[in-house]
């Protein structure tokens, strides 16, 4: 039978061991010293070989259970778990169990067991003590909130910083729900996420809420919610963190307040608001910015690009290029001029600045808030006051090159003058000679005579600054030319469409009205096609507030890469025309410009002249 055990212990992987107390003999199975790393004949039987593997700290307990069996008479047991020194110097952890099976009266004769490695479980034990240590520790000492909450919502355990958040005691606050202290008004939300958390729908969940402490005020808190289960999936608690963020709820309440002051000044001076969120990629426009281009607000959304799609082709990559170098730090301000597209198809100059107010983790945008300005008026008075230095350039220029002109001609005129009266006081001039000069000198006078004409007209029209105005129809001028041409119109078969709307008035100049009108249409029945069926169109325009017209004919046309420098200048004539004298267009032009209006012309060749005149 004592052999059966043995095998029992050996196939076990247990070491067995017998010890006959008195005599100093031991037998050491062979899976005992196996499990210290040695062969069978490595070690002796003796007890001074026992003894010497265990670790002498574990000596004094082994020596004190086997006393205390040996006193008891073996009421005691003998088992404890003690430390080897295995041969290679690592430790082994031996469960070792034993008992006396002979005695001698009281004295113990012999002394049977097993010993039983227990290494792997030791670790574990261990390895558990300090995670459930470093729990403890993490869970007591946490800077944040940590709370176990019973399926019920009773607080379970709760560590200090909790406590000192809310203001209770840990019993205090272990007598009470976590449904009596959430704020009414954010409950409803809480316990519907806690309730998707047990039906498995989401695993964890976290919330914004508030807290009411014990002294009856409350907190904002984060709170991170797990539900525990155990091996068979049942619910057992839940684990919170709760983590304090009043101070950054009273911040944003700050901002937000400072930033609907802001809206609200900026929208009570005619500007609109727009907030482009980095994070989550979504841009808002207020109402004021989108009537700002005819668009109701269900007409725009919130995804980056709508405004940038309707920036004009022309304005867009500076656009573009001024946003991204401030996101990306490069510029220290954002401001940009652009034009933009409205709901009719008119484009409006928008005054776009922006300043980022909230910053990421690595310092990058986060959010960045701007306003858009409707500056179109000032760009058209911009525009307009540019269009007034170019005229008055553009006048000095051409008064320059008249007083050229004209000291030239004086001069020719002066020495023809001078030329003459030598020859006619000459006593060997001849009678016949003298009456051939009185011929030149009448030819002479009648040109001076029109160089002081023309430049007595253009002086008038450089130095009136009283023209006198009044309030004209426009249809009626035209008309009153299309009479004073009428033995032209008629003898040269041209047809006149006449498109001016009636009741159009604005107030000008009646003279410079009727001169420019008359110019421009004896102009185009002088220059008309030989081959093709004459026709003058007159047409009304108001642009952005600018009014006036346009004379258009059928008629030869003018190379304008050749002469359109040229074509309003003084004495310049084009098309060999024998009648034409180089003056009508430089009065034109000149008396367009009194009046602070702009005369444009198109022209091509063989296919007839446009001139467009702004009269205001």
């Amino acid at each position: 039978m004592e052999n059966i055990y043995k095998i029992i212990l050996e196939e076990t992987l247990a070491g067995y061991w017998d010890c006959y107390l008195q005599e100093d003999k031991v037998i050491l199975s062979a899976a005992f010293k196996a499990m210290f790393g040695y062969l069978d004949h490595e070690l002796p039987d003796t007890t001074e070989t026992w003894a010497k593997l265990i670790l002498p700290e574990d000596m004094p307990r082994m020596d004190a259970c086997l006393k205390a069996h040996y006193e008891s008479h073996g009421k005691n047991p003998f088992n404890i778990d003690v430390r080897y020194k295995h041969k290679n110097g690592s430790i082994v952890w031996i469960n070792t169990t034993g008992r006396v099976i002979e005695w001698d009266g009281g004295t113990p004769l012999r002394m049977v067991g097993c010993h039983i490695d227990i290494t792997d479980k030791k670790t574990i034990e261990q390895t558990l003590e300090i995670s459930e240590e470093t729990f403890r520790n993490a869970f007591e000492y946490s800077p944040i909130g940590v709370v176990l909450v019973s399926m019920a919502g009773k607080f379970m355990k709760v560590n200090k910083s909790i406590c000192e958040m809310l203001g209770y005691t840990a019993e205090e606050l272990m007598t009470k729900t976590f449904q009596e202290i959430t704020h009414p008004e954010d409950l409803e939300a809480d316990l519907a996420l806690l309730q998707k958390t047990l039906s498995g729908e989401i695993r964890t969940y976290n919330l914004e809420k508030r807290y009411i402490k014990k002294d009856g005020s409350f907190i904002w808190i984060l709170l991170f919610v797990a539900l525990v289960r155990d091996k068979t999936g049942e619910p057992l608690y839940f684990v919170s963190q709760i983590k304090d963020i009043t101070e950054r709820k009273k911040a944003e309440s700050q901002l937000k307040e400072s930033e609907r002051r802001w809206i609200f000044a900026s929208e009570g001076t005619g500007g609109g608001i727009w907030d482009f969120d980095l994070r989550n990629n979504t841009i808002f426009h207020s109402k004021q910015c989108l009537s700002m281009i005819g668009l109701e607000e269900h007409e725009f959304s919130n995804e980056p690009g709508q405004w940038t799609k309707r920036v004009h082709p022309d304005d867009r990559e500076r656009y573009i290029a001024d946003v991204r170098a401030y996101i990306e730090g490069k510029t220290d301000i954002y401001s940009n001029q652009h034009r933009v597209l409205c709901k009719d198809g008119t484009y409006k100059w928008i005054l776009d600045r922006g300043k980022v107010i909230e910053y990421d983790e690595n310092n990058k945008a986060a959010r960045i808030i701007g306003t858009h300005i409707d500056i179109t008026e000032q760009k058209q008075q911009e525009q307009h006051l540019r269009e007034t230095l170019e005229v008055v350039s553009s006048q000095n220029n051409r008064l320059l090159n008249f007083a050229y002109i004209v000291s030239h001609n004086l001069r020719t005129h002066a020495s023809n003058f001078k030329m003459i009266m030598d020859v006619l006081a000459d006593p060997h001039t001849s009678e016949e000679e003298k009456t051939e000069l009185s011929g030149h000198l009448a030819k002479v006078s009648e040109q001076l005579n029109e160089t002081i004409t023309n430049l007595n007209e253009v002086v008038s029209i450089q130095t009136n600054v009283d023209i006198q105005k009044s309030e004209i129809d426009l249809l009626s001028y035209f008309n009153r030319a299309v009479a004073l041409l009428s033995n032209d119109i008629s003898l040269w078969h041209i047809h006149i469409d006449n498109q001016m709307p009636p009741d159009c008035t604005l107030v000008y100049s009646p003279a410079y009205l009727e001169s420019i009108i008359l110019n421009l249409v004896s102009n185009a029945i002088k220059y008309r096609s030989a081959t093709e069926h004459p026709e003058i169109t007159f047409k009304y325009f108001n642009e952005h507030g600018r009014q006036g017209f346009t004379i258009a004919d059928n008629g030869i046309g003018i190379d304008m890469e050749k002469n359109g420098n040229d074509l309003f200048g003084m004495y310049k004539t084009f098309n060999g025309n024998r009648d034409a004298k180089g003056m009508g267009l430089f009065i034109t032009k000149n008396q367009v410009e009194a009046l602070g209006g702009k005369i444009e012309v198109t022209s091509q060749l063989g296919k007839g002249t446009t001139f467009k005149v702004y009269l205001t």
